[in-house]
């Protein structure tokens, strides 16, 4: 397992900075000419149970994404203080002599954030073909302003290309395998008196985007 060096977002209340951030498009101009097919996406995990809410996907391959409507974390109320989702996407139908990886995450939702309390964002990747070859980002996001944080936020983790899972190079078959990527938010402070929450807001659900990386073999 290989583990990117965290990296820390810093999110002054009421700045610029804090401002709600577009997801941004992946980059799809390395992609065969026919990339693979989608043909199933599975969740699982506490924070997207099977018997909870519609998960909707959309995008196809250059805007993929999918809501979670039952995702929440906090500290100091009422939801877990770590909540993970796991999605299994089977893909076929491959170009053979290509490879596809996950690249990016853009993960959109509502933030509070008291200034004592930081949120982690852990982004596990592994083909199911090979699960001990496997790839974890972490963010964090603190808020360092003497007030608490309440905003739309979107967090982009991003996988350097020479650290990336790849699929086995896909053959005649078409096969590529079934790609899995964990997401979990996780709550820490010093402080039992403090408060975060991380979620859908009151008109916005949580939203994951994924971009890829391509390369023959």
């Amino acid at each position: 397992m290989h583990l990117i060096s965290p990296l820390t977002l810093f999110f002054a209340a009421y700045s610029a900075a804090a401002r709600r951030e577009s997801m941004g498009f992946p980059d799809t101009s390395e992609a065969p000419f026919s990339p693979p097919i989608i043909e199933s996406v599975s969740f699982s995990g506490n924070g997207c149970p099977q018997s909870g809410g519609f998960k909707q996907i959309s995008g196809g391959w250059q805007h993929f994404a999918f809501t979670l409507p039952d995702f929440a974390a906090s500290y100091g109320g009422s939801k877990p203080k770590s909540v993970n989702c796991q999605a299994h996407m089977n893909l076929a139908g491959g170009e053979p002599g290509w490879q596809v990886a996950l690249k990016d995450v853009w993960t959109q939702g509502f933030l509070e954030l008291e200034p004592d309390v930081k949120l982690s964002q852990y982004i596990t990747t592994y083909y199911s073909q090979d699960a001990a070859d496997t790839i974890s980002t972490v963010q964090t996001v603190t808020n360092p302003s003497g007030s608490t944080l309440a905003k739309d936020i979107t967090i982009h983790s991003s996988i350097p290309k020479e650290s990336v899972i790849w699929s086995h190079c896909t053959g005649s078959d078409g096969d590529v395998g079934i790609l899995n990527v964990n997401f979990r938010i996780a709550f820490t402070s010093t402080s039992d008196a403090a408060y975060g929450y991380f979620g859908g807001g009151k008109n916005s659900t949580v939203k994951e985007r994924w971009g890829w990386t391509w390369r023959q073999c």
